[in-house]
């Protein structure tokens, strides 16, 4: 592999880009916003200005890559409701992929565990074989149509994750919980029973690499393999305790899985997590 394309250099962007660059590999990004661009010169060889549904810049910038990495992923400020998230998430996600997907036959997508929905009825674990669901959350729509965008190429990899936390300048959990009453009025789209799975962004970056450097194709879920962690309204709940606002009222729009999500296949490959401590949230 000796050059990549990562649309979005946000926090993973960024970190796989300088760990791909310190391989020799030649690194081109890019950002939808001009003031950014000498900025990310620092982690990438070429930046370019250009969104997921400029098909026909990203076909240009993309020649001679040997992979596309799409990490973008939508504006939770303008993902407050439905109607936000059903105008925004088509471009963020599925225009990329399809834009991707046109200038290379190997493209690897962060993709979300939304897409599972609630996982359905059983109690087995939630495995890449679930099916997918929640097909009327514009949020879950789009991340699967993206995938399938990308896995109609032999060579397309997809990583579904759960909520990444950890990047420089995060907020804290407890910080999310004031900002979910500043921009969305103390109420969340998602479950109050949902597992509230999350990622260390570094652990993110490390499984991107691993998939590209050992060529990994089709669909694989990216989590702490090891038990099952508290559901949204215990972890949230808990926190506005602490902080002295009203606890969040869940609107359960964007479904998320109730139960353990198995990583197994991933694991097999070699992949493990360094952060694996399921009451960071809390702490």
């Amino acid at each position: 592999m000796n050059k990549v394309l990562i649309l979005g250099l946000g926090h993973v962007g960024k970190a796989l880009a300088q760990r791909l660059r310190a391989e020799g590999v030649t690194v081109v990004g890019t950002t939808t916003t001009p003031d950014k661009v000498e900025g990310l010169k620092a982690f990438a060889d070429d930046v370019h200005v250009a969104r997921g549904t400029d098909a026909e810049k990203i076909r240009e910038i993309a020649a001679g890559v040997d992979a596309i990495v799409t990490t973008v992923a939508p504006n939770v400020r303008q993902a407050r409701n439905r109607e936000e998230r059903e105008a925004t998430y088509r471009d963020a996600l599925v225009a990329s992929c399809e834009s991707a997907a046109a200038a290379c036959p190997r493209v690897l997508f962060l993709s979300s565990f939304s897409v599972y929905g609630d996982g359905g009825a059983g109690e087995a674990p939630i495995d890449e074989a679930t099916p997918v669901s929640n097909t009327e959350e514009p949020s879950a729509r789009y991340y699967s149509e993206a995938e399938q965008v990308v896995l109609a190429s032999p060579q397309g990899g997809v990583l579904r994750l759960p909520d990444i936390y950890g990047a420089p300048g995060d907020l804290s959990f407890a910080e999310r919980v004031k900002l979910a009453h500043e921009i969305m009025g103390g109420k969340g789209p998602f479950s109050a029973d949902a597992r509230l799975y999350i990622i260390h962004f570094e652990d993110v970056v490390a499984a991107a690499h691993h998939a590209l450097s050992q060529e990994l194709t089709g669909v694989y879920n990216v989590c702490v393999n090891d038990g099952v962690p508290p559901t949204n309204a215990e972890v949230f709940g808990t926190l506005a305790d602490r902080v002295g606002v009203p606890r969040l009222e869940f609107l359960g729009q964007i479904k998320a899985p109730t139960r353990k999500i198995s990583a197994e296949k991933l694991y097999a490959t070699g992949w493990r997590p360094e952060h694996t401590d399921p009451e960071f949230p809390l702490r």
